[in-house]
């Protein structure tokens, strides 16, 4: 707990803390100071004296009930400022009330792990449904529990002590029902070492669950002045020792052993022959709730001459400097008791473990080290301090060998242990996942509600991906609402496909869509026209619904959420001016990649100091262009059709010089998919904050085209190339005819999506072939590539490309296609045809290696055609990335796992999303 407090005000400047110490009747209570940090306070408050007799299982409850007045007197008038309770896992039955009576959100801090954790929600569970047997009966068994938070079943000898002892499980289960009703559990572990038991906790009907471990006090490795001799004489001890040579023995602060388990751990460790160092401590007169005193001499406990003749390999001390000694380089294996502070401890080390538990849930502890992470070997996992049971001396020296044979460079539990103990140390840090998730508990319950107004550009791709970045959004931050005005009239399917509410209840009161009035256009308006004057036209509305938002924030005197500034698509800078006119920050959300943004960053820069060029008349020269978001100069032929048209050039680069007037932009890719672009964006301050939150896809299914899918079904893996051109592409007669007898020709199966395109002088998407025998096709195709190929109208893009048959995509490298196939693994062939795709299809094609060209410099209203032989040549080159030589595929799938872990815990994106979550919150005026 003093760690947790320590942590977060040093997470942020804020935050102070007031940790309540309850003193122990007994009077064995530690002295502490707030140290350096003026933010970290302790206060002793009074002894409560439960009366004679008290049940062990009710010391605790009766403690804590006797301090809930102490503590309410401590708060007193500052009950205004206090942000929340933090109590303990064990204190949630009594102080939850004492929370809801001061009305201050409580919280819990679970010290045990994430796997404990989801055992107690599960026994709490089946004990509420009338389901839970007695576990004090299945202790002795061989039978088995299904846990959710353990891949493996449970043997029941491994129950923890703490549930199958009668008198306690009642005060568990109840702490465990109360601990349902938190705002919010903190969790010392890490997402790396419990990544399954962590998933399992962190469900629907369950408090939002922070893993901020290792949470470890590291200078708890020196000691207080009255053991500094024993603590010097330990490590010169130590300091004599080979490398990874020495098993260190020690059970905790409560851990000890009488004579007759003394004598078999001494005649083990005879016989192993390995160095030790050994913490043996008197029981306690009061047993298990007593602390283990020190043994006047050890002469009186271990057997006769024992000392002398292991003086050479051994050392045999009472109280041990555990993080001094496990820190130490000597030190090659821990037989230890699997208090979860110990394990952590351990991990953090780099020390394999020894398991023999003793008591609470050590049991637990040791199973999932043993059996489920594979970083322990065992001693005794079903030993349970008290019962009268002794391990004999065949088991620990058995254990002690295998464990000890683990300090090999070639053994699978050191190399496993060394990994994980660097994953507990890069957690920590800005970027890590347990740093990552302290920042999101901040965030989520230190400042009230924030709404955030969005306004995508009306076109697909846009919509979609504002919808699944308001998702990201309010699922990572509680605190965030999100309102969508919609600026197009949408169909019943579009609805459904980007409904916010259809995958998680809980995100549908915090996300709405609001449908503005339809937008009529004059007759024959410019198209680069259309969209200024729809949001022009839709500016009032737009307005309306930020003012409405500012208004019941007032009138509810503050309980409803703080407009906390717009969301604008890359293309609608027009409302950084009804922002402006609301007094509230606005951010750009830049749907295509970051090389375009600094792309056109460089064009608008060289524009504005006419420098730049007629950008129409070297479009078709082999000219270059220096682009400081690219790493290799950019072949004039593949400039982005978008500005090359005289029309949009200007609306381009009006649009990118307003960018540099928001609060920050939030760009659709990952640091490891383009790490050069994002780098220019992100240093010189140049521009503002850029923030890469990708890949942002709505990877929902679409359902409805079964007939699709069953082709599919009946492929060989990777050996279909799939050719779709996006919601807006489609072909003339002549190059459906090309494309047509480059499959034929090439042999290779494929599914293809083909549109008929719109009437001459018509400006719209392209529509569906009542049959395909209407479709331009050459004689008899159909019939004759029945066997491998099949012809299709709309595709279910999504659920094709994550097909397992699918291994090409000729695509047009819209940025959403592009996301997608690397998001899936699939090898793209580059066919650009409108806006930014030219730029799009060289990136993946000459900086990135994801892709194979087609034809780089195509336009799709250029009158270009590409002839079957440049098809046919660039699918056979794609299709070869397919061998297991095939570098593409290997790259390819090497960027899909990065896209993958960008998003999750301490993943890049992840993070960034976090940063820009703290910047608009900190922004709010």
């Amino acid at each position: 707990m003093i760690q947790l407090a320590k942590q977060l005000v040093n997470h942020d400047h804020r935050l102070s803390a007031t940790i309540c110490l309850i003193p122990l009747p007994s009077g064995n209570n530690t002295n502490l100071t707030a140290g350096d940090d003026s933010r970290v306070r302790f206060v002793n408050l009074p002894a409560v004296k439960p009366p004679p007799d008290t049940d062990p299982a009710r010391f605790l409850p009766t403690i804590l009930e006797g301090s809930k007045r102490h503590i309410k007197e401590l708060v007193g008038s500052d009950v205004a400022r206090l942000a929340g309770f933090v109590v303990d896992m064990l204190c949630c039955t009594a102080m939850m009330d004492l929370g809801s009576e001061l009305g201050v959100p409580p919280y819990v801090f679970y010290p045990s792990g994430a796997n404990f954790l989801g055992f107690m929600l599960e026994l709490q569970a089946l004990h509420d449904e009338g389901k839970l047997g007695d576990l004090a009966e299945l202790k002795d068994t061989e039978s088995e529990m299904a846990i959710p938070s353990l891949e493996k079943p449970l043997p029941c000898k491994f129950l923890p002590s703490v549930v199958v002892e009668k008198e306690w499980l009642p005060l568990l289960i109840d702490n465990t029902r109360r601990l349902r009703e938190a705002r919010g559990i903190v969790v010392n572990t890490f997402l790396e070492l419990e990544t399954y038991a962590l998933g399992s906790v962190s469900v629907a009907g369950n408090p939002p669950v922070y893993p901020v471990g290792p949470l470890l006090n590291l200078n708890s490795a020196r000691p207080e002045e009255e053991e500094e001799e024993e603590y010097k004489e330990v490590m010169e001890w130590l300091d004599g020792q080979p490398a990874g040579s020495v098993v260190f023995l020690c059970f905790g602060s409560m851990g000890s052993f009488a004579k007759e388990q003394a004598t078999e751990i001494a005649a083990a460790l005879e016989r192993a022959g390995h160095r030790f160092l050994w913490s043996l401590r008197r029981p306690s007169e009061m047993g298990i709730t007593g602390v283990p005193g020190e043994y006047e001499n050890f002469d009186d406990v271990l057997p006769g001459g024992f000392l002398d003749r292991t003086s050479g390999v051994g050392k045999v001390i009472g109280w041990a400097p555990q993080m001094a000694v496990l820190g130490h380089q000597s030190v090659g294996g821990f037989v230890s008791h699997c208090g979860w502070n110990s394990m952590l401890e351990s991990v953090w080390f780099g020390v394999p473990i020894g398991a023999w538990p003793m008591y609470a849930e050590q049991q637990l502890n040791a199973f999932q080290f043993v059996e489920d992470l594979g970083f322990a070997e065992e001693i005794r996992m079903d030993y349970r301090w008290g019962s009268g049971k002794i391990v004999t001396a065949e088991e620990i020296e058995g254990g002690i060998q295998r464990l000890m044979t683990t300090t090999g460079n070639d053994s699978r539990t050191r190399k496993t242990m060394n990994e994980i103990s660097e994953m507990s140390k890069k957690t920590l840090v800005n970027g890590g996942s347990s740093y990552s998730s302290m920042t999101r508990f901040i965030q989520d319950n230190t400042t009230t509600a924030a709404e955030l107004v969005f306004v995508p550009a009306p076109a697909a791709g846009h919509l979609f991906s504002a919808v699944e970045l308001a998702k990201q959004l309010v699922t990572h931050d509680q605190r965030l609402s999100v309102t969508i005005c919609v600026t197009t009239m949408l169909t019943a399917g579009f609805k459904a496909a980007i409904d916010p509410t259809a995958d998680d209840s809980s995100v549908a009161s915090r996300i709405r869509l609001i449908d503005l009035p339809i937008v009529k256009l004059p007759p024959n308006t410019n198209p680069s026209e259309t969209l200024p004057y729809i949001l022009e036209a839709s500016s009032a509305s737009i307005k309306k619904i930020a003012s409405d938002i500012i208004r019941r924030r007032t009138e509810s005197s503050g309980d409803s959420p703080r407009l906390a500034g717009f969301v604008i698509d890359m293309f609608c800078t027009r409302m950084i001016d009804v922002a402006g006119e609301l007094g509230v920050p606005c951010y750009v959300f830049y749907t295509s990649g970051a090389n375009f943004l600094g792309f056109m960053l460089h064009l608008q820069a060289l524009r504005d100091e006419g420098k730049l060029g007629d950008l129409a008349e070297m479009k078709d020269n082999e000219f270059e262009m220096a682009i400081p978001s690219l790493e290799k100069p950019l072949t004039c032929k593949c400039l982005p059709s978008a500005v090359v048209e005289k029309d949009w050039l200007p609306l381009l680069i009006d649009n990118t010089r307003r960018l540099r007037e928001v609060r920050g932009i939030a760009v659709n890719s990952f640091l490891e998919l383009e790490p050069h672009a994002i780098d220019f964006l992100s240093t010189g301050g140049i521009i503002p904050p850029v923030y890469p939150v990708g890949p942002i896809l709505n990877l929902k299914a679409v359902q409805g085209n079964e007939e699709v899918m069953e082709w599919l079904d009946n492929q060989p893996a990777a050996s279909v190339v799939f050719l779709c051109f996006g919601s807006m592409g489609s072909f003339g007669k002549e190059q459906v005819t090309e494309i047509a007898v480059a499959l034929e020709r090439c042999g290779q199966r494929f599914l293809w999506s083909l549109r008929r395109s719109p009437e001459a002088g018509e400006v719209g998407p392209p529509s569906e072939y009542g049959n395909f025998d209407e479709a331009p096709l050459p004689a008899g195709f159909l019939d004759r590539v029945s066997g491998i190929g099949k012809v299709i109208g709309w595709a279910p893009q999504t659920a094709v490309l994550r097909h397992v048959a699918v291994g090409g995509f000729v695509s047009h490298c819209g940025w959403n296609s592009v996301l997608e196939s690397i998001w899936f693994g699939v090898p793209v062939g580059a066919w650009p045809m409108y806006a930014e795709q030219q730029l799009n299809a060289f990136q993946l094609v000459e900086e990135l290696g994801l892709a194979e060209e087609i034809k780089m410099d195509y336009r799709w209203d250029g009158g270009m055609m590409v002839t079957a032989e440049e098809i046919e040549g660039g699918i056979r080159r794609l299709m070869a990335a397919e061998n297991d030589e095939g570098r593409k595929r290997k790259t390819v799938k090497e960027v899909s796992e990065m896209s993958k872990k960008a998003l999750t815990e301490g993943g890049s994106s992840c993070s960034s999303l976090s940063r820009f979550i703290q910047d608009v919150i900190d922004n709010i005026s």
